[in-house]
């Protein structure tokens, strides 16, 4: 960015030489100028403006160039400052020492040593730039480095170089972030990038501090993002995992903690943001967690699970497989509507489950399956290897039961009368009253078609039939067989038939 400059001169012309000369150098492109006309307008420009560098004349209106050069030098002790006077007089000269001035130029402007001047001035605030640069980066390693200490309830000491670690106090709000796999690296190139990219999507300023490979935490302070709603910053939250997948191609978790009130609450912060983070093995696909009141489904759900387990145990014994499939989807409801579960307990409960579900398998599968259970990262996932070795052991139980043809009947029927509107798998498990993994696994060893691909073949030769007896138009025709989306229609008649639906009425 350009340094700001003031240049103080009454006369237009040595003003506009001034100019002719920094551009002659080329150095007009580093410096963004502010005139003043007199010592006035100067001191104003001073109070107003974080001026960088000042070029003044000594005699001017209202206040001369030393009375300005002494203000300035009070607000900026750092400040260069350059005078230019027609006057050759010692006792100018000697105040000018005494504010510390860079160089005293006599008028008319030589033109070389104003060019040795302004280098050298130049290369001084780059100077004082770098080394604020490399004193601000310190001191945000030394709060970094505190602030690691503190949230991992590690022995700290306050920042004499910072004045104490009252700065800590100002917090009133963190965000854990965390990443599946390992996102930072330790590089700091990767932080700093990953940083700019927050700063550029996030309403608000934040401060940063990376915990390890795959978890940062923001820290907010009273003017930002705290006094929202938690829910409307769940919101940005979700955003920004949409920003950071489009961006990054990684999942990222969001924990909003409750608000903080002075530094030592930031450990219990943390820490509680880490244990709502550990629910997400209940919910698939969602990404931001924060505190919400908990709705306690039972009174005792331990002792209920347990219930579950037993009723499953004599459900098996029994051959009672509807009443199975009931309990299994109770127990899932439970896991996914409470959040009182730890995951180790979810995971144990349903090992256990697997255990009794093989009972009655003729199978040596279960350790390999009990295995899997513990590797999940979701309960969704857990779930399915339930219901997968459930349809197993629905297949053997009914292998020999005549009535499974008559329920892929039954099945076809709900097909030939709903194919108009959208069929889910779940509908036409429910509407028979089957487990949805062991209806998929009938109908395809009664058919040897998929579900999915016997609707589409219904709906494709009553299309068929549609185009070749009617008029009507082909977006109509894809409607009365449950296609709203035409293009999708023509597509899906295409790959079935290998012609579009106008070629083949034109038969």
């Amino acid at each position: 960015m350009p340094y700001k400059m003031l240049i103080a001169e009454d006369e237009q012309e040595e003003y506009e030489l001034v100019l002719y000369l920094l551009n002659k150098l080329k150095l007009d492109s580093s410096l963004q100028i502010y005139h003043a006309e007199n010592g006035k307008q100067a001191l104003k420009i001073l109070e107003e403006t974080p001026i960088e560098l000042l070029l003044t004349d000594i005699e001017m209106p209202f206040a001369n160039g030393l009375e300005i050069a002494a203000k300035a030098r009070a607000r900026n002790p750092y400040l260069p400052i350059v005078f230019f006077s027609c006057y050759d007089n010692f006792s100018y000269i000697k105040t000018a020492l005494s504010v510390q001035a860079n160089n005293y130029l006599l008028k008319p402007l030589n033109p070389e040593e104003f060019e040795t001047t302004m280098l050298h001035t130049l290369d001084l605030l780059k100077q004082a730039e770098l080394q604020k640069k490399h004193a601000d980066s310190r001191i945000q390693a030394l709060k970094n480095h505190y602030l690691y200490l503190k949230l991992n309830r590690m022995p700290c000491e306050n920042l004499p170089e910072m004045g104490g670690a009252d700065f800590a106090d100002d917090y009133t709000l963190l965000l854990l972030l965390h990443f599946e796999e390992s996102f930072f690296d330790c590089e700091p190139s990767v932080s700093e990038g990953f940083i700019n990219f927050l700063r550029q999507i996030l309403p608000f300023s934040f401060d940063f501090v990376n915990l390890n490979p795959s978890q940062s935490v923001l820290l907010f302070r009273d003017e930002t993002g705290s006094h929202m709603e938690q829910e409307q910053l769940a919101g940005i939250c979700r955003q920004i995992h949409e920003k950071i997948l489009e961006t990054y191609q990684i999942h990222c978790y969001f924990a909003i903690s409750t608000p903080l009130s002075e530094c030592d609450d930031l450990p219990n912060a943390y820490e509680d943001a880490c244990d709502l983070l550990e629910t997400r093995f209940f919910c698939q696909d969602r990404y931001v967690f924060h505190k919400q009141p908990q709705k306690e489904l039972f009174s005792e759900n331990y002792d209920l699970c347990s219930e579950i387990l037993v009723s499953a145990r004599t459900d098996v014994e029994s051959g009672d497989l509807e009443q199975l499939t009931k309990d299994i989807l109770r127990l899932n409801e439970i896991f996914e509507q409470s959040r009182n579960y730890s995951h180790i307990y979810a995971r144990y409960t349903y090992s256990s489950l697997i255990q009794i579900l093989y009972r009655n398998l003729d199978s040596t599968d279960m350790p390999d399956d009990i295995e899997r259970i513990f590797s999940c990262s979701f309960i969704h996932e857990i779930e399915e290897i339930v219901f997968a070795v459930l349809a197993r052991l629905q297949t053997e139980q009914h292998a020999a039961s005549p009535s499974r043809k008559h329920v892929i009947q039954l099945a076809k029927q709900y097909i030939h009368k709903h194919y108009r509107e959208q069929i889910s798998l779940n509908d036409l498990a429910g509407a028979v009253y089957l487990n949805p993994s062991y209806l998929s696994t009938v109908f395809k060893m009664e058919t040897g078609s998929s579900i999915n691909k016997y609707i589409k073949a219904v709906r494709m030769e009553k299309a068929k039939q549609i185009l070749t007896q009617t008029n009507i138009r082909v977006s109509d025709a894809g409607a009365a067989v449950g296609y709203s989306n035409t293009s999708y229609f023509i597509r899906s008649f295409h790959e079935y038939f290998g012609e579009t639906p106008d070629k083949m009425r034109q038969k």
